[in-house]
């Protein structure tokens, strides 16, 4: 697994979570949602990145 992947779903899941709690209530359930939905944009970023960076290798 590449490090690319695991670093835009970490910080791409952390900044969603960050942001779903910067309302005035915080919700746990739209919190995990956030971080989900977070981690799943993340995940397609370093998929799109890392086949990009071995393309240019290439």
């Amino acid at each position: 697994m590449s490090l690319r992947l695991i670093f835009w779903t970490l910080c791409m899941a952390y900044a969603c979570f960050l942001l779903a709690g910067t309302k005035g209530s915080f919700s746990p359930g739209i919190a995990v949602t956030a971080a989900i939905l977070g981690a799943m944009m993340g995940f397609a970023l370093g998929v799109v990145f890392a086949n990009r960076a071995h393309r240019r290798h290439n």
